[in-house]
């Protein structure tokens, strides 16, 4: 008489729970991606906040804002803002803000300055307009409270999303 020793799983038994464990990776993956989209648009949001508040400090102080065209905040060109406007560190008193913050996607990458054109995430990206009057531009990756994804004009008294 023969009798079978059915010790072990079965090739397709071992098939089947690799695939769970792929799956289940799978979905654990997608959702770390969107917790760092939403880490990221919520940093810009309090990052934006923090500009416009140490802008309004800089007018108060000189009487009109700092110069600049078009130019990416938090460069290393652009890493204070103080005395001088947007400048390189280390500051000089009075300093409005110590370090200007950049764009968390933007991190270890080539300077990208937001325009009113810009359709991905790219640096804060800062125009001088007159004296009383500034355009910075930022991109959200999704939405974050009542805003969209999508690219935003903030000034003195808005955040408004344009495309």
């Amino acid at each position: 008489m023969l009798i079978k020793d059915q010790r072990g799983f079965t090739l397709i038994e071992l098939l089947v729970v690799i695939a769970i464990f792929a799956l289940m990776a799978n979905i654990t993956m997608i959702s770390l991606d969107r917790a760092k989209r939403e880490s990221r648009d919520t940093k810009r949001m309090s990052d934006v906040n923090q500009l416009r508040s140490a802008l309004q400090l800089y007018i108060m102080d000189k009487g009109t804002y700092p110069d600049g065209d078009g130019i990416a905040l938090g460069s290393a060109t652009r890493a204070v803002l103080d005395t001088r406007g947007w400048a390189a560190s280390p500051p000089t008193m009075p300093v409005f803000m110590p370090t200007v913050p950049r764009d968390p996607k933007k991190i270890n990458q080539p300077e990208s300055p937001c325009t009113d054109v810009s359709t991905s995430p790219c640096d804060y990206g800062y125009t001088f307009l007159s004296a009383d009057s500034y355009a910075m531009y930022f991109y959200l990756e999704g939405k974050v409270s009542d805003k969209d994804p999508g690219l935003y004009r903030v000034t003195k008294d808005s955040i408004v999303k344009i495309n």
